[in-house]
């Protein structure tokens, strides 16, 4: 009973944290930026969120393919407000998804990331790790390594992980959301097709100037704008065409057929990266939660990953919600939405401890 009411009191004490935190706030957090051994040998920065306790539970959190990596503001509210409530907490680069690249290598630098942090001199016991959207299903496919089987975490938290390369696809083509026998139509984040172009245009046949354009992508992904015009500025008319088109998420025919070719052209690679074709065989326990208001991944990815996963709890949080599915539900529905994940979240700490 008693750790009962410490989990309900640390989970509280976690959404407040959340709830509280503000953008503007980021230069008055403190952390320290260390480093580890990363896959290639090289000096991998980690930022480490110190608790004030003496001993404490360690939490591993890994990004999702995001340029700003561990600058991430939402990185930075999920490690502070989990050293609030009594975790040292570790934000690692993964160097690949710095870049935005999808490849079966990520799956190794997270294995090795593990095996690298649990030799920090502060990691003591049993771990927790964390997983954000892409780098989440990176996180469930290493669990299978041998790494994880010789020292297996307490638990696996995914956020806002894809379940299906298929499904998730046909969200960034079609802009739907099948949820509860209704069909919503929602405006998908720009970043999908941007990625997926960045990492597969230059697999598919074309008379566009895949060197150029790939470029300019990278240059995008990097917020190198001047940049992005000089090379528009050499461009074809077809070629700036296609790139107003991938720059602003505006899918048009053409654009969703060279997005199928893609696909097809690296099955293997997405295959084997989509937690539909393994994840029945995860035996670490997996809390999952998504936020409706995700357009990136769509939530209903993550009902799919919570079926798939024997032992696994999940939470989607309409707190915040898509414009295109509110309902404009009034404050109580708001205080039932934070109650849920007080609960989840107790459930989550009680399990861990």
């Amino acid at each position: 009973m008693i750790n009962l009411f410490k989990s309900y009191y640390k989970s509280t004490k976690y959404i407040l944290n959340l709830v509280k935190f503000n953008d503007k706030n980021l230069n008055t957090i403190k952390y320290n930026d260390e480093f580890y051994n990363g896959l290639d040998n090289s000096k991998t920065p980690v930022r480490v969120f110190y608790s004030s306790k003496k001993e404490c539970q360690s939490v591993f959190i890994f990004p999702g393919a995001s340029p700003y990596a561990e600058n991430h503001p939402g990185m930075i509210m999920l490690a502070n407000a989990l050293r609030n409530v009594g975790y040292n907490v570790y934000l690692p680069r993964i160097p690949n998804l710095k870049n935005l690249l999808i490849i079966k290598e990520n799956v190794d630098w997270f294995s090795f990331c593990y095996k690298e942090l649990l030799k920090h001199p502060k990691v003591k016991g049993k771990v927790m790790v964390v997983g954000m959207s892409y780098g989440g299903a990176n996180l469930l496919k290493a669990s299978f390594e041998k790494t994880f089987n010789e020292n297996p975490p307490l638990s696996i938290l995914s956020y806002g992980t894809y379940f299906s390369i298929e499904t998730a696809l046909n969200f960034f083509l079609t802009g739907e959301i099948n949820y509860k026998n209704k069909l919503y139509k929602i405006t998908p984040h720009e970043w999908g097709p941007i990625v997926i172009f960045y990492n597969f245009f230059k697999t598919i046949k074309t008379n566009l100037n895949q060197e150029k354009i790939t470029l300019l992508l990278k240059n995008r992904i990097e917020d190198n704008d001047q940049e992005v015009e000089k090379i528009k500025n050499h461009l074809t008319s077809d070629e700036n065409e296609l790139v107003d088109k991938i720059l602003s998420g505006n899918i048009d025919q053409n654009v969703k057929d060279m997005i199928l070719e893609m696909i097809e052209v690296n099955k293997d690679l997405l295959n084997y990266l989509s937690p539909k074709n393994w994840a029945e065989n995860i035996n670490i326990k997996t809390f999952i939660m998504h936020g409706a208001n995700d357009s990136m991944v769509p939530f209903t990815e993550s009902t799919m990953l919570a079926k798939k996963i024997k032992r696994s709890r999940t939470l989607i949080s309409f707190l915040f919600e898509h414009r295109e599915m509110s309902s404009n539900r009034g404050v109580f529905f708001k205080i039932k939405e934070i109650f849920k994940m007080i609960n989840f979240f107790a459930s989550y700490f009680k399990f861990n401890r």
